[in-house]
């Protein structure tokens, strides 16, 4: 499985503005610095709640017929596309699939199944997906996540996670968000 972002966010999840009011910094110094933590804060959140923050289209690559869809929440499939033989994508008719969720989570569901080839890239489904209004708690663990890098940036050690700078109530923020890999399921 191969993930490529085509389309990606025009902002980020916590402004500047919104950083600075947080960490109560008045002047422009640090400027480049908040950004800076704003992005790998965002970048952190998504990658470890497997959530797409802000709306983004992506192309996922697959040897196997996808179903279930990451970087949830899924806001629309734009197509599904099977590689020919002759090494080009065909789309597959849009009458045939249709996108449902389920606990949060984007799924494809398929009236027809479409036929593949043996590739690793034999299926590919374009869509877009992140929310229309970020909820309030992952939005103040960035706050919080932003604040404690921002307050303890010489204390850090090589090696250490930020995750590890957090106590118990604010991992909890994020913790309804995490969408769980296939392979880290309970069974």
């Amino acid at each position: 499985m191969y993930l490529k972002q085509t389309i990606a966010p025009t902002s980020e999840p916590v402004s500047l503005e919104e950083a600075k009011a947080f960490l109560r910094v008045l002047d422009n110094d640090s400027d480049e610095l908040i950004n800076s933590l704003i992005v790998a804060v965002r970048e952190h959140v998504e990658n470890i709640t497997n959530r797409q923050l802000l709306p983004a289209t992506f192309e996922l690559y697959d040897a196997n017929i996808v179903h279930k869809l990451p970087k949830n929440p899924i806001r629309t499939i734009e197509k599904i596309e099977t590689l020919g033989e002759d090494g080009t994508y065909s789309e597959f008719d849009s009458s045939s699939y249709y996108l449902f969720r389920e606990l949060g989570i984007g799924y494809i569901g398929y009236k027809t199944m479409p036929s593949i080839i043996e590739h690793p890239e034999a299926f590919k489904v374009t869509f877009t997906s992140g929310y229309d209004m970020i909820p309030e708690a992952i939005k103040q663990y960035m706050k919080v996540k932003i604040a404690t890098l921002f307050e303890n940036r010489e204390q850090f050690v090589v090696g250490v996670s930020i995750s590890e700078f957090g106590n118990k109530f604010i991992e909890s923020l994020i913790a309804p968000y995490i969408v769980r890999n296939w392979w880290e399921q309970e069974t």
